[in-house]
Order: structure tokens, then sequence, then C-alpha cells
């Protein structure tokens, strides 16, 4: 059997070693791919002192969940212009508590001692986890977009003043006529004029970076549609009174005329029952004054008395309240009444307007298209700036965040499984799998070849492995200086018979030990039986194979004059693909073969 050796195994199975690395590493790093995780994270605190007992500037109670609120995940996405579904975003991101150092070793301490301990933390370290179908990139863009989304969100819910919504947008969703359009036109630009007075004075010296304006400059132009704008629109559109549909509009004025009539009554009757009870608490609070100053000398029923009951008196506050409450109830119900009936002498005016332009023949008019077109003109106009307010809206929100809302670190991005170190690892583990496989192999390949085609007597390839070499050989033809040499023992049968059959076997199985000291890697020496031995050489000539013969005749001889009565005599024959012209591995082994059988015992 081949003698045991590591380094013949490797290089038989070299490449099988070479692809198990390969295919391992790939199998391992697409699965660590599959398992793969992107953790963004970031550290915020809240600066108010009011978070530090779990309270946000206007005082209701601090939620952090609201860093994942479908609102500030759907303006996110919106702004990454992603179309991923909000749950799955909000399912990958979780927040928790920072608590400093020395506080958990204080808290650990109270609670060795059986003490109560609670603490209400302002710092939070926020995690969104992106899968593995995303990258380092995607989780650190969505991260960020959160926080900066959640900073508009919370100085906008607890500390700005949350801007109105566009009302213009409702002319494109509701069946209004021209006037009405005006109208709301009209109201949505007073409310934004409101909005940007208070705005300006608050921030007198903020200006956007991005619509680079200050609210001073937004509400003076507000100011100017307001002045100027709408005004237009409502003299070209009473000027020529040109409607849609003038019935309709005439019963929806008449009905809103209607309507405001009774509201106005309704509440001129709550207001004179008010003036009633009014006139009589002052009534009585005058006699009671009188009663004071008239009568001073009766002590019992005098000032003191009357001091008294209004110091110890329980309801004298309430009573107080009431009063000071139908004086305040009293007032506005004259105010609303004041505002219906400005807004009902507006829709009488209105009504006029169209009634006298039904009834008048031949007047001048404006087409549809044009007014609608001043319309659409006015509704840009606000909706443009509309968006400058809402930008530079969201640019204070995030300035005054500073003051309220701070991140503390950067936003990192690790991930859940170290790929390299994995592959690293999977190229050494599996590249050690196959040594360890090719030495089992090759040494279980020895053994297989030792039983089934290695002579056990001579120890060299058998029969059936010379046919398979043969076999093999023959299927492709022969290079040049292939040589082929063909050996008998003839002196078998004499020590067979002389000292017996394992004496013989000895010797001829060092007679093969003699033939194989003189074949490289590349020469194969088989028995091919009863003493027959043949030996190919690849890439031998003639004059190399004389060579050969000469260094084992060498060697025979002196195994011969060591061993006397044992001596090895045989024949050979040899012969060369280029010097016989024969190129076939069974017609060199046939002619070698004659020559070995013509040639004499050595």
């Amino acid at each position: 059997m081949k003698k045991f050796s590591i380094f013949r195994y490797l290089k038989q199975f070299s490449l099988l070693i070479f692809l198990l690395a390969v295919v391992g590493s790939v199998a391992i790093y697409r699965y660590g791919k599959s398992q793969q995780r992107y953790i963004a994270s970031t550290v915020i605190r809240y600066a108010n002192k009011a978070a530090q007992d779990g309270f946000t500037p206007d005082g209701s109670p601090l939620n952090v969940e609201e860093i994942f609120s479908s609102t500030v995940i759907d303006a996110a996405l919106k702004d990454l212009g992603y179309q991923s579904n909000i749950d799955s975003i909000r399912s990958n991101c979780y927040v928790e508590e920072i608590v400093p150092e020395t506080k958990q070793k204080l808290m650990s301490v109270l609670l060795d001692k059986g003490e109560e301990t609670s603490y209400t933390a302002d710092t939070y370290r926020v995690y969104f986890v992106g899968g593995s179908s995303t990258n380092a990139n995607y989780a650190w863009n969505v991260l960020d977009a959160i926080i900066k989304n959640y900073c508009e969100f919370y100085t906008e819910k607890y500390v700005e003043e949350r801007l109105q919504n566009n009302a213009a947008t409702a002319l494109a969703q509701g069946n209004y006529d021209f006037i009405e359009s005006a109208q709301v036109l009209e109201d949505a630009v007073a409310q934004m004029v409101d909005y940007l007075n208070n705005k300006r004075t608050a921030m007198p010296y903020f200006r956007s970076i991005e619509t680079g304006y200050t609210y001073n400059d937004l509400c003076n132009i507000y100011t100017h549609l307001y002045n100027y704008e709408i005004p237009n629109l409502y003299a070209t559109i009473l000027g020529h009174a040109e409607t849609t549909d003038i019935e309709v509009l005439m019963n929806r004025l008449t009905k809103d005329c209607e309507d405001l009539e009774l509201f106005i009554q309704n509440r001129q009757q709550q207001a004179d029952h008010l003036k009633n009870l009014i006139d009589n608490y002052s009534d009585r609070n005058k006699e009671m004054m009188d009663y004071h100053y008239h009568n001073s000398s009766n002590q019992e029923v005098g000032t003191e008395y009357i001091l008294k009951d209004v110091e110890y008196d329980n309801d004298s506050n309430d009573k107080e309240t009431t009063y000071d409450g139908l004086i305040a109830e009293y007032v506005d119900l004259n105010i609303s009444i004041r505002n219906r009936k400005i807004e009902k002498e507006h829709n009488e005016y209105l009504l006029s307007v169209f009634e006298n332009a039904l009834h008048t023949e031949n007047r001048s008019t404006i087409s549809a298209e044009e007014i609608q077109a001043k319309i659409d003109h006015c509704s840009n106009l606000v909706s443009e700036y509309y968006r400058d307010v809402e930008e530079t809206g969201r640019e204070l929100n995030r300035y005054l965040s500073a003051d309220y809302l701070t991140m503390v670190s950067s936003i990192n991005v690790n991930t859940a499984v170290n790929i390299k170190l994995y592959v690293a690892v999977a190229v050494m583990l599996f590249t050690f799998v196959g040594v360890v496989g090719a030495v089992l192999i090759g040494r279980l390949l020895d053994f297989i070849d030792y039983f089934l085609y290695v002579d056990k007597k001579v120890g060299l390839p058998n029969r059936a492995k010379c046919d398979e070499f043969i076999d093999e050989a023959s299927q492709k033809m022969l290079p040049e200086n292939y040589s082929c040499l063909a050996l008998r023992m003839t002196s078998l049968n004499d020590i067979t018979r002389d000292y017996g059959r394992a004496t013989g076997d000895a010797v001829m199985r060092d007679f093969g030990l003699i033939l194989k000291s003189f074949s490289d890697l590349y020469c194969f020496i088989g028995y091919n039986g009863t003493g027959n031995f043949m030996v190919f050489f690849p890439d031998c000539s003639s004059k190399k194979l004389d060579v050969i013969l000469e260094a084992i005749d060498r060697q025979v001889e002196e195994y011969n004059n060591l061993n006397q009565g044992h001596e090895i005599r045989y024949v050979c024959g040899k012969a060369v693909s280029d010097d016989d012209n024969t190129f076939d591995i069974r017609g060199l082994l046939r002619i070698s073969m004659q020559r070995m059988n013509m040639a004499k015992a050595k």
C-alpha cells in the first residue's frame, strides 16, 4: 500500500479543497446577507426643564412613542420619496431611555435598602432597524428623516402655534358660485393675515433660509392680497353681476338672510333676558348701598353688620362671579348679534345687486371664463404664498426645536452580523474541512487501490490495474519517446521449487522494489502475473532507457552477490514509440513482449 503522505493528498485534491472553501464561503456570505440587519441609532434629549418631570413645554405628559407616530413616519417617507408601508417602518423602530450611571448606582443602593425609586428620563436612544433587503444608507436616511420630522412635529404641537390648513384648496372640492369663491378666498387671506401679524410680533427677526422671507414680508404680501387682489375680484364680479346660476345664488342668499334673521332674533331674546337680570341685580345693589349709607346709626343692621355679612358669607364670591359672568355673556351676545347683522346686510346687498341685474336689460357683462381666470389667479397666489408660509413655519420649528429637543449624538449605523468575520471564519473552516476530507478520501482510495489493484505478494499494481491503465492509454495516441519495458523473472520457478513459494515471492518482491527505485512519479510499474512485469515511461528516449536498464543490471548483480542461491535472473524487451514508429500502447507492449521472449536471460 502507498505510503501515507499528506502533501500527496493535498496535491491530489487541491481543486476540491479550493472549490469547497469557495462554495462554503459563498453560502455563509449569502446566509449572512439574508440575516443582516442595519441598526441606525441616535441619542436625543428633551431640553425643557419640565421634561425631567415627564412633561412637554405646554404641560402635557411627554410621550416618546410619538417619535414613531403615523404623522411623523408619513412625513418622513414623503421627504425621502419612498413608497414603503408606514406600519413596516414603525415595526422596525423602537426607543429606550438612557439612565446616567450615577443615577443607576443610586437607585441600586436604594433598592438594596428596600426603598422605592423612580426616575423620569429626559434622554433617549432612538433606533431604526433596516432589513436585509436594504443597506446602511437606507437606515441612516430613514432615521434622519424621522428625527427631523419629529422635531417639527414636537415643536409645532407643544411649542409653536399650528398653521391652519389652506382654505383656498376648498375651491377645487366644492360647487361655489363666483361671489362665494371670492368670499372663501377673502376668509382664507384674512385668517392668514391675523396669523402672520401674531408671528411677526413674536419672531420679528427670523428669516427663512429656504424662502428668504421674514414673517413681516409674508404679512405684507397677504395684506396686499387682502387690500388689492380680493377687492379687485369683488369689483369684477359685482360690477358685472356675473354668476354661474343666478337663480340658485339668489335662493341661497335669501335662505342665508332668513337663517341669519332667525339667529339674530334668538340671540336678541337671550340678550334682553340677560339685560333684565343685570338691571335687577344692579337695582338690588343700589338698594343695599342706600341702606348702608342712610342707616349707619343702627349698629346692628348698619355698616358693620353688612360688612360682616360680606366678609363671612361664603356665597358672596359666587354672586360676584355670577354677575361678572352675566356681563361677559351679554357682551358676547351683542357682539354676535352685531356680526350677524353685518353679515345679513352684506347678503342683502349682494341679493339686491343680483336682483337688479336680473331685471336690467342690455347690461354690460364679462365672460364667465374671464372671471374664473381671475379667481384661479387669486387662488394660485394664495396657495403659492401659503407654501412659503408653511416652509417658513417648518424652518422656524426646526430652529425652535433646538431649545426644546436636541440630538446628543450623530446618527450611527451598525450591522447586526459581521459578514467579513463570518466569511473569514468560513474560509478557514471549510479549508480545514477540505484538508481533512482530502486526507480521509485519499487514504480511503489508497486502501481501495491496495485491496483491489495491488498484488499482495509483490506490492505492485496487479493485472486488473495494468488492464485499466492500458485501456485508458489506448484511448489516445502516444507521444514521442513513450517507452515500454517488459520483463520476466526466469529464476522464479527454480527458487520456488528449491526453497518454497514464500522465498520465491520474497525474491520477486525484491525485484519489484529494484524496478520501482528507478521509476519516477510519472512512470507506471505493474505486475502482470507469473513473474511478468511491465513498465511504461511517458517521456523516456531509447538512450535513457538503456541507461536505466544498465542501472537495473547493476542493482540485480549486487543483490545476487548478497543472496547466493536466491539469484534474480530475468529477460526484458523494450520498445520506444518514435524508434519503432508505433504510437499505440497495445502495439508498443506487444513489440516489447516479443523482444522479451526472444531475449536471453541475464
